[in-house]
């Protein structure tokens, strides 16, 4: 009876054992582990900008390592520096502020006096020159203080109407007072007038004085023309005319009678 115990239990653990197998074998198998996803974008992607990299400047096809571009402020030529401000038009060929003149040329002056009804004449020709430094007191409008003479060489002495050997070999006038002048628009025409305290001398050819007069009047009257050459200087020529009286220092008796005519060359600033 126990063999037979034992053989029905063999059998049974047999039979279980052939059980379980089967039912393992029968069992659906384990899911594969799901496949990897694609790699997780970049916490930063980089942009196109930085994918595409400019083509470096002077790149060589000879194996010479390629040098960088400029910076933008080289390539401009501005070395890093900015600009210089625009130049201001204010004041560009406008007559405003301190005006200065200077002259020269040549001309002609001449003195004449009468007595006991016999006319006497000196005159000729020589060097003129002039100077004004004033300011600007409206619109084109200028007042100024003048100084001008007229020299005359080797002066033609004529009494009665005839010319006389004499020892003067040069006379020099010369007058200094206000005036004022006025520029007309675009054209920089303009005319000017000064009222002036005169005077004469005559010297010899050794340059010793012969005769001065006393301090007299004149007027003297100009025309002229310049052209801009800058932001503030002008050249232009001039023609100038004086008139005056004065009475002779060692004959109170005997007046002369001055009168003078320049062509000028002018430099203005203003």
């Amino acid at each position: 009876m126990r063999n037979a115990t034992d053989l029905c239990r063999f059998v049974s653990f047999v039979l279980v054992l052939g059980a379980s197998g089967i039912a393992l074998a029968q069992a659906p198998a384990p899911a594969p582990p799901p496949a990897p996803s694609s790699a997780a974008p970049a916490a930063n992607p980089p942009s196109a900008a930085a994918e595409v990299m400019p083509a470096p400047a002077f790149a060589s096809d000879y194996g010479y390592p390629a040098y960088p571009a400029y910076p933008p402020s080289y390539a401009h030529g501005g070395y890093g520096y900015p600009p210089p401000p625009p130049e201001s038009m204010q004041g560009y060929h406008v007559h405003d502020g301190f005006y200065l003149r200077v002259q020269t040329g040549i001309g002609f002056a001449s003195l004449g006096s009468t007595t006991a009804g016999v006319k006497t004449t000196m005159g000729g020709g020589g060097l003129a020159f002039g100077a004004a430094a004033g300011g600007v007191i409206a619109h084109n409008l200028i007042l100024y203080g003048a100084l001008f003479e007229t020299d005359t060489v080797n002066p033609d002495v004529q009494v009665g109407g005839t010319s006389m050997a004499s020892p003067i070999g040069h006379i020099a006038m010369q007058g200094i007072g206000p005036g004022i002048a006025y520029y007309f628009g675009p054209i920089n025409l303009y005319l000017s007038g000064t009222l002036a305290l005169s005077r004469f001398w005559t010297y010899d050819g050794n340059g010793s004085r012969l005769d001065t007069s006393k301090i007299g009047l004149s007027f003297e009257l100009q025309v002229g023309k310049e052209w801009w050459v800058s932001r503030d200087w002008g050249l232009g020529i001039a023609a100038r005319l004086g008139l005056g009286s004065m009475k002779d220092q060692n004959n109170p008796d005997l007046t002369w009678s001055a009168g003078a005519f320049s062509l000028l060359f002018s430099a203005t600033y203003n």
